[in-house]
């Protein structure tokens, strides 16, 4: 519960919207519906991790989602402290370059964001005008992708207010499932938690050195894909000092992995306000799990906080229903986040729904009549004004009713081709004049990409009076 509280920051910063509600509400229970098992699987296949590049374009730097905390917002207030501090490798060596977010706790309880800058070249950074505080936080993130936290720190306006923060190492080791769906991996990413900090750590392979933050990990969750955690806890605190490695390593079994995944649309494309149904695989009976999402655009546009949990009674597969929210923008991939609801757990699953539209110049059209169709998809580089990779679409035409097509050759479900479409840079197409003579449902095509997979739109249904 946490992480997803930080989340809701970065999306809600990104979109300058904030919700009326607070975040620990209580929820609706919703009823699940077992699923087979296991059930059919979708185009491209079950498991996913963002591509490194499409993630750190996303993930903007001064609105990143920070791994714990409570309710937290931009605040304008400002204080007599003066926040100084160096980031520092595990050997001791200055991190440059680095990304440093502050955080801060009022008398009231309630969690800030304050402000975020650079490391220089000797690791350095500072903030001026911070609140006195018993409870400030450090996010650290590194170019490499790892980063840290420390939380905890003392503000005061006489005091030094000078940080150091410098990772100690702690084993991690991942069994490998059997699981054909699930043992693709070659990499993960490792989450610790800790009583005075914690650590992000992408580890090549099955076993290596996650950071943690003095003094001691008692938490942590290891991710061989962002819709798959499996979560750790010790039976007392592992120690953990600046500089120093750890005697102990973290086992995680891939088998008592919780995993999330897209049944449907077949190919986890469509239309904002698409009716997606989200598997949830391998939850014990009694856990509790319920769902936030947000728009990678710039704009974070799109946040829903969806007011229900559900809760597994031990199968294996389950599927739940969840809409896109229609203000989600074209263009880009929809995050929905599965987060444990029923205990203080970090465990945040992201599942990728990519946004795609097609629409028609006029619903409706009398016989004779004409019409043009539009839409924006997702491409590679493209991410706010900066353009991507141009592509070109596959337009297709049926008169009969039918979904989105389960095979990449359209025409072997009924479908006929109309042609090619150029999509620009900002995945942008438009069609020639079209004049259908009787009522027809058209569908568009597009090409995957090294962010995002090859897909379908929606279908758009154009009235012939």
């Amino acid at each position: 519960m946490k992480k997803f509280a930080f989340v809701l920051f970065f999306a809600c910063a990104a979109a300058g919207v904030w919700p009326a509600a607070g975040l620990a509400g209580v929820l609706a229970r919703r009823a699940m519906q077992p699923l087979a098992s296991p059930p059919a699987r979708p185009a491209n296949g079950v498991h996913f991790t963002l591509p490194r590049a499409l993630r750190e374009a996303a993930h903007q730097r001064g609105l990143r989602a920070p791994a714990r905390g409570l309710a937290t917002i931009a605040h304008a207030v400002t204080g007599p402290c003066t926040v100084t501090g160096q980031v520092l490798e595990f050997g001791g060596a200055p991190v440059a370059g680095a990304e440093v977010d502050l955080y801060y706790t009022d008398a009231a309880g309630d969690s800030y964001f304050f402000d975020w800058t650079d490391t220089d070249s000797s690791g350095e950074f500072a903030f001026s005008g911070v609140p006195e505080t018993g409870d400030g936080e450090f996010y650290v993130y590194r170019d490499d992708g790892d980063g840290y936290q420390s939380w905890g720190n003392n503000f005061t306006a006489g005091g030094s207010n000078h940080f150091v923060l410098r990772p100690g190492l702690v084993g991690a080791e991942v069994w490998r499932t059997s699981d054909p769906s699930w043992d693709w991996w070659s990499w993960l990413r490792v989450e610790t938690y800790g009583s005075g900090g914690g650590g992000t750590t992408w580890i090549d392979g099955e076993a290596g050195d996650t950071y943690a933050m003095a003094p001691d990990c008692d938490y942590a969750v290891a991710y061989p894909y962002d819709n798959q955690g499996i979560e750790w806890s010790a039976g007392s605190p592992l120690p953990v000092t600046a500089g120093a490695h750890g005697d102990d390593t973290m086992t995680f079994d891939q088998d008592e992995g919780r995993g999330a995944w897209m049944l449907a649309p077949y190919w986890a494309s469509g239309k904002p306000g698409t009716r997606t149904v989200l598997t949830l695989e391998n939850w014990p009976a009694g856990y509790q799990m319920s769902f936030y999402g947000y728009s990678q655009a710039p704009s974070g546009a799109g946040y829903r906080d969806w007011p229900f949990y559900v809760e597994s009674d031990g199968s294996k597969y389950y599927g739940t229903p969840l809409t896109i929210p229609t203000t989600a923008p074209a263009g880009y991939d929809y995050e929905v986040h599965v987060y444990r609801y029923d205990d203080a757990s970090d465990l945040d699953l992201t599942v990728y729904f990519q946004v795609a539209s097609l629409k028609a110049s006029r619903a409706k059209i009398g016989r004779g009549g004409s019409v043009s169709l539009s839409g924006v998809i997702p491409t590679q580089g493209h991410m706010g004004t900066t353009s991507g990779r141009v592509k070109y679409v596959t337009l297709y035409q049926r008169t009969k009713s039918a979904g989105p097509p389960t095979t990449w050759d359209a025409t072997r479900k009924g479908w006929r081709r109309v042609g090619t479409i150029r999509a620009n840079g900002y995945g942008k197409y438009h069609s020639r004049l079209l004049h259908p003579q009787r009522t027809t449902r058209y569908i568009v095509r597009y090409p995957g990409d090294d962010w995002y997979f090859r897909a379908y739109t929606s279908v758009t249904k154009v009235t012939v009076r």
